[in-house]
């Protein structure tokens, strides 16, 4: 249920033994609420039992950005990111290069799911999924919910970045970040400015 957007809060204790998503526009600041929450999650919880998987590109502009440009993390937390991250809709110039830098981001992402498939911590702070979901799948994603009692993850859900020159990955991003929602306990949607505008709780339906 929508509410206010000033009455909206949401604190580290809300997302303890929950799993969250955070949806929002590129630029909107949903790394900025992640690096909030995992901060205070880090005073209840024993950080050596959180991983951060970060997919966040570089700042360019105001697309990206990673956790650790708002958050300093001690060194017991687990931190598994890549040195290159593509951004294949801004940085394609035709659909054969957004194709192949989606391509690329789903080889390189993918070992880092992996790892904590078979490496699991109680939480999970999982940053920017989208990028992953342009040509990953989902089941890949949903094997790291399935492993974590707390789930912290941030995905791009807006129109600014809607062009893909005909590839799809944009429909398939929007459909797959959907069907990711049906799993979560919370769904928490943020406007331009970064407040919190509606966080829809639900028992996710989809069977583990």
């Amino acid at each position: 249920m929508a509410k206010n957007k000033q009455e909206v809060q949401l604190k580290g204790r809300e997302i303890l033994g929950k799993k969250v998503l955070i949806l929002g526009e590129v630029g909107s600041g949903k790394t900025r609420l992640a690096a909030k929450l995992l901060q205070e999650l880090m005073t209840l919880m024993t950080p050596e039992k959180i991983t951060l998987i970060d997919f966040a590109p570089k700042r360019v502009g105001e697309i990206g950005g990673k956790i650790t440009d708002f958050l300093s993390l001690p060194s017991v937390i687990k931190y598994l990111s890549l040195k290159s991250v593509y951004m294949p809709r801004a940085a394609g110039k035709s659909p054969k290069q957004v194709l192949h830098y989606a391509e690329l981001n789903r080889k390189n992402m993918e070992p880092l799911l992996d790892e904590f498939i078979h490496n699991t911590t109680e939480a999970l702070v999982l940053n920017d999924v989208t990028l992953y979901l342009h040509s990953g799948k989902l089941e890949n994603v949903l094997k790291c919910v399935r492993s974590a009692k707390t789930i912290l993850a941030t995905a791009y859900y807006g129109s600014k970045l809607d062009n893909d020159l005909g590839t799809g990955i944009s429909s398939r991003e929007r459909k797959l970040t959907d069907e990711l929602a049906t799993f979560m306990d919370l769904t928490v949607k943020i406007d331009s400015s970064g407040n919190i505008v509606n966080i829809h709780a639900s028992s996710p339906h989809k069977p583990y």
